[in-house]
């Protein structure tokens, strides 16, 4: 047999279908691109008995059959059964095997010891499995409190650590994630949990009450203004433009005499140079307009089907460059020629050592050369128009104001937006779509329906 792929779930149950490397395995199976999948025991293809039946149904449709290194399995009436058994067995036994590890876990979690994981920083294990602090560690995690108390920034925290040769409870240096996740837990005040388990004062204290709930009240103050902030996120950047000199328009904030903060697109030029005079754009407006005349203009039945046929044509394209596989098909010709003169030779009588070492050789290539080409077939692409269209037509019944939809709109279709200062007729707004042909259109703000600019 020759090995062309790899489909491998590290520390994932087998109980779960919902494993990667497995799903890719089934859905490469489509390809036809391999005849047959080595498993090492049976138990790694699944331990439910429904999940085995369905997903080796689909593989012997296929043309696919599978084998076990540890496990050979005749292919007869007999060998069928025996497999049945042995995938109820193995069902059997994890559900029985994770039945007792989680009794024995949770009667540990009940006296508040150390179930293998989820060490914090600060603490260590004693000889009766139960949490001590270790003072080194709860001295760091002392000052990051007492840090962050006192109005020091996430990153200056981590800086500090980091400078000063400070470790997390892994030995790694501090990021965001590990600081957070110090200065949410609720160890620290004394509180043990475990899954379910859930117990006050079942764990020396680190960190005093008032100082714990005075960080979570910061933390989440800080939580609430950073979601605000990335609600702000500026859309239209490198996409809008400056009507009048061209230049880019970029997010800006800015706080009225009311205290309120308002969000707007300015041009590069005059917040730089102070030249050009267009007019600030109101950032909202303008990134409703923008994505509402897109899904309009664009999203139309004739431009779908036009953007999926020249997307498909693309792909079609990249398929039909064959230049790498057609060069491996031309080599794997020449070996099996060599091969057929050298048995040939053989045949003939002329076998020596070098004869034999140059008959290995050319095994050994010929083998290397069809896994490559196996790898490269099975490149090809699964996309067709029809799945092209499905997905712009999503599109069409998206939420206008939801961010992500926005961002997906802009980043998709659209090329570029010039805004111009019309006089008294308000705006002029010229699109550049992301589609061959007629790829352009312009507007005034009172040829689409929005609201009102400022």
């Amino acid at each position: 047999m020759t090995v062309i792929n790899e489909y491998c779930d590290r520390a994932i149950s087998g109980k779960t279908d919902n494993r990667p490397g497995f799903q890719r395995l089934i859905k490469d199976s489509d390809k036809g691109q391999f005849d047959a999948v080595i498993m090492y025991t049976l138990d790694r293809f699944a331990r439910n008995r429904y999940d085995s039946a369905i997903y080796k149904a689909k593989l012997k449709k296929n043309g696919v059959r599978v084998y076990y290194a540890k496990q050979p399995m005749p292919d007869t009436p007999e060998g069928i059964i025996l497999e049945s058994v042995l995938e109820g067995y193995a069902e059997y036994y994890s559900e029985n095997l994770s039945r007792n590890i989680k009794r024995g876990m949770k009667e540990n979690a009940m006296q508040c010891r150390f179930n293998g994981s989820g060490k914090a920083l600060g603490y260590t294990v004693g000889k009766d499995g139960k949490f001590e602090i270790d003072p080194m560690g709860a001295r760091i995690v002392n000052e990051i409190f007492q840090l962050y108390a006192d109005g020091t920034s996430i990153n200056q925290i981590i800086n500090y650590c980091n400078e000063n040769g400070y470790k997390t409870s892994l030995g790694n240096s501090f990021n965001k994630n590990s600081l957070r996740t110090i200065l949410n837990n609720e160890k620290y005040i004394g509180v043990y949990k475990y899954a379910d388990v859930i117990i006050p004062d079942g764990m020396p204290v680190i960190i005093d009450k008032v100082l714990f709930d005075k960080v979570q009240a910061t933390f989440k103050h800080n939580s609430t203004a950073r979601a605000k902030n990335k609600a702000k996120e500026d859309l239209l950047t490198t996409k809008l433009f400056c009507g009048h000199c061209g230049s880019s328009m970029v997010g800006e904030s800015g706080t009225s005499k009311s205290g309120k903060l308002h969000f707007y697109y300015k041009c590069v030029d005059r917040k730089r140079k102070r030249k050009c005079k267009k007019a600030v754009e109101k950032k909202d407006w303008i990134e409703e307009l923008v994505v509402r005349f897109t899904v309009q203009k664009v999203l139309t039945d004739e431009n779908i089907d036009l953007i999926a046929t020249r997307a498909m044509e693309i792909i079609e394209k990249e398929s039909a460059d064959t230049t790498f596989l057609d060069g491996l098909q031309a080599q794997l010709k020449e070996v099996k020629k060599k091969l057929k003169n050298l048995m040939t030779a053989i045949e003939q009588g002329m076998i020596t050592s070098t004869t034999k070492e140059r008959l290995e050789e050319l095994e050994l290539e010929k083998n290397d050369i069809e896994t490559q080409i196996a790898r490269e077939e099975i490149k090809k692409p699964l996309l067709t128009k029809e799945r092209i269209m499905y997905w712009l037509v999503s599109f069409k019944s998206g939420d206008i104001n939801d961010v992500d939809y926005r961002r997906r709109v802009i980043d998709t279709l659209v090329n570029s937006v010039y805004v111009y200062d019309d006089g008294e007729k308000g705006r002029r707004i010229v699109f550049t779509f992301n589609i061959s042909g007629q790829n352009t259109a312009t507007i005034s703000c009172s040829d689409i329906a929005c609201s009102a600019p400022p």
